[in-house]
């Protein structure tokens, strides 16, 4: 683990909260919610980020890589090379982030990677 995501993670233990990142799988009857606990610092859009499909209800969310590479979600591929294309961990928009029990939609994701390491995931959220 790098010192940037050990001081992330440093940083969700003390001032973040747990949420529930989902991604939907399947169709119809056979659909099912694969989830992971990810620790995460949810904050509300400032007035000039409030453009296109972002509006007052959107929030950020930053996260670590540290739950979902423990958990490995959401299972099922093997992962050779890590970019944000074609890394099926991070998570994508049509995903969702499950906060204070209330299902929202990811809108934007924003993979952060460090010396080749994802180090942080920054979201907007919709919902």
């Amino acid at each position: 683990m790098s010192a940037e995501v050990a001081a992330l993670d440093a940083a969700l233990a003390r001032a973040g909260e747990d949420i529930t990142l989902r991604r939907k799988a399947g169709t119809g009857a056979n659909q099912v919610n694969i989830d992971v606990t990810c620790r995460a610092a949810v904050r509300g859009v400032s007035a000039n980020e409030i453009v296109g499909t972002v509006t007052q209800t959107s929030s950020k969310v930053i996260l670590s890589p540290t739950q979902i590479l423990a958990a490995q979600w959401p299972g099922g591929q093997p992962v050779s090379t890590v970019t944000e294309r074609t890394d099926l961990r991070i998570p994508r928009a049509n995903d969702y982030a499950v906060i204070k029990g209330k299902q929202r939609q990811i809108l934007f994701v924003s993979p952060i990677f460090v010396g080749g390491e994802w180090a942080r995931c920054e979201m907007t959220v919709e919902g």
